[in-house]
């Protein structure tokens, strides 16, 4: 797996988490692809609201 589906696997769970009981009633393992994808697409809104964060933090960094 390389480092972008890492990660996207990592948002994704994470946010699949915050389910709580139904997460744990429902552990991602067991997931069906078709439910993972709709957590992969919330991942990549999370990563892409992350990266422009960073992204104006380093802009803002190299104004000083």
């Amino acid at each position: 797996m390389d480092d972008r589906n890492a990660r996207r696997e990592r948002y994704a769970q994470a946010l699949y988490g915050t389910l709580g009981f139904s997460a744990e009633r429902h552990p991602w393992a067991g997931l069906a692809p078709a439910r993972r994808e709709v957590w992969y697409a919330r991942a990549d809104a999370a990563m892409a609201v992350a990266d422009e964060e960073i992204e104006d933090a380093l802009r803002a960094e190299r104004r000083g």
